[in-house]
């Protein structure tokens, strides 16, 4: 996907920036609000065995999706995308919150991933062609604060909706706000569509390939979930879809580890999988082995964002004598020491501030490795890549974030109710303690890279 230019001139009216600022925040609190709620859901429709479902079937659907809404914005331009995935998104929050069955939440929440990939692709082409230059880093700074913020109010806030009325609300609440936004910003999107010239992408990620390695990632985690020898079936058929659909999604290379981009991306993915598969399953780690409440649990997730902000400051300060490269190298090593430290304080029960520090510095390190791989993967790509590259390293990250989530899944469903919970946690935690180290593994091949914030390299 290519990068289009402003198509306004002295920039758009302030309602508009107005309702983009409405729909960031909406996605945002969305995001974080599922998090902290569905332990409650889970339990509430009888099947926690299928709890990091909730968060897989979203990412999974959301991998497809951000590949053919790429290839829509190019052909036919970024407004009409965004207007079905708001749609789409909006049909799956209010079919989440009218929910009877895990099944129907699931289906839900598949529909949520994929109105969200849309949306979200196409809402950034959208912030390209609306503002100018100087506009467009402004607004940046203002759409990362509508992500920071959600980061810390979004789970306690959620966590109060859920206990006074029903995890209901939680989904229910953000489509009002989502037709809002709409009703604000549908006058001057129309005006924008007008403006638009179909654009040509060179080498885009195939959608066949996309679609298979969504379908691969969710019969792997069928498979684990079964456990039985027409699972085994299942999970090799998975496994070869996914292999096969991987060279074509990613840069030359990949399933080699060249150096380079490559390695960028599997730096990416496991660290993706590390992060967020530990932090899906932190409310109910809270819960069950420390006795949080679903309100405590809410203002713990706080301090992973806390975390990741601090590393994102850190990786751009212009002080940081470090190349590019080393920074990430940091970052996975920040990682690989926080998950291991979580998994010995969630295994032997030491109290509760030690897995705290944990997730801070997990977050720290995600912060250092998430801005830092985007910005190398700007640097190094060809100028007419880098549209495919980075698309190449969006799924990465999502199917990172499938496959380790899924796998820490299985775990879950097959402990649940038959060991404590400190020895059903814990392994969860041990399974993102190898993600990382195989993050960091991957981070020391991707060669090095020049730090244009300070200079160095």
């Amino acid at each position: 996907m290519t990068q289009p230019t402003s198509t306004t001139s002295g920039g758009p009216p302030l309602v508009f920036t107005i309702a983009m600022v409405g729909g960031a925040l909406a996605v945002a609190f969305e995001a974080y609000g599922t998090l902290t709620a569905m332990p409650d859901a889970a339990q509430d429709l009888g099947r926690l065995d299928l709890y990091a479902w909730a968060f897989t079937a979203f990412v999974i659907a959301q991998v497809f999706a951000i590949v053919l809404a790429g290839r829509l914005v190019d052909r036919i331009g970024p407004v009409l995308p965004l207007a079905a995935g708001v749609l789409i998104f909006a049909l799956g929050l209010l079919g989440g919150g009218l929910s009877i069955n895990m099944g129907m939440l699931l289906g839900f929440r598949a529909l949520q991933g994929f109105g969200g990939g849309a949306l979200n692709l196409a809402f950034m082409v959208v912030v390209a062609q609306a503002y100018g230059k100087a506009e467009r880093a402004w607004m940046m700074s203002i759409l990362s604060f509508c992500w920071m913020l959600p980061s810390f109010v979004g789970p306690p806030v959620s966590a109060w909706i859920t206990t006074t009325w029903s995890w209901h609300w939680v989904f229910l609440g953000i489509v009002p706000l989502l037709v809002i936004v709409s009703a604000l910003a549908w006058r001057p999107l129309v005006r924008m569509r007008l403006h638009h010239e179909p654009v040509t992408a060179i080498n885009p990620v195939p959608i066949w390939a996309a679609a298979a390695a969504a379908c691969g990632a969710a019969l792997i985690q069928f498979a684990g979930q079964r456990l039985d020898l027409i699972a085994l079936g299942i999970g090799l058929a998975g496994l070869a879809v996914l292999l096969m659909a991987l060279p074509r999604l990613m840069p030359p290379g990949f399933l080699r580890l060249h150096r380079g981009l490559p390695s960028v991306m599997w730096t990416r993915a496991l660290a993706a999988g590390a992060y967020f598969a530990g932090e899906s399953f932190i409310p109910v780690m809270l819960m069950q082995v420390y006795g949080f409440t679903l309100k405590g649990a809410g203002f713990f997730l706080a301090l992973g964002a806390t975390g990741w902000t601090l590393g994102s400051l850190v990786q751009a300060w212009s002080g940081l004598k470090l190349r590019r490269d080393e920074i990430v190298h940091a970052g996975a090593a920040c990682l690989v020491l926080s998950s291991g430290l979580m998994t010995l304080a969630t295994w032997l029960v030491w109290p509760w501030p030690v897995f705290a520090v944990g997730f801070v510095v997990l977050g720290l390190g995600m912060g250092l490795v998430v801005s830092s791989t985007s910005l190398i993967n700007m640097q190094v790509s060809d100028p007419q890549l880098i549209g495919r590259n980075t698309s190449s390293l969006q799924v990465g990250e999502g199917l990172g974030n499938a496959l380790v989530t899924g796998f820490a899944g299985t775990i879950f469903a097959g402990l649940l109710n038959t060991v404590s919970a400190a020895f059903t946690f814990g392994p969860i935690y041990a399974l993102c303690t190898a993600a990382s180290i195989l993050s960091l593994l991957a981070a020391l091949r991707i060669g090095p890279v020049r730090n244009e914030s300070s200079g160095v390299g």
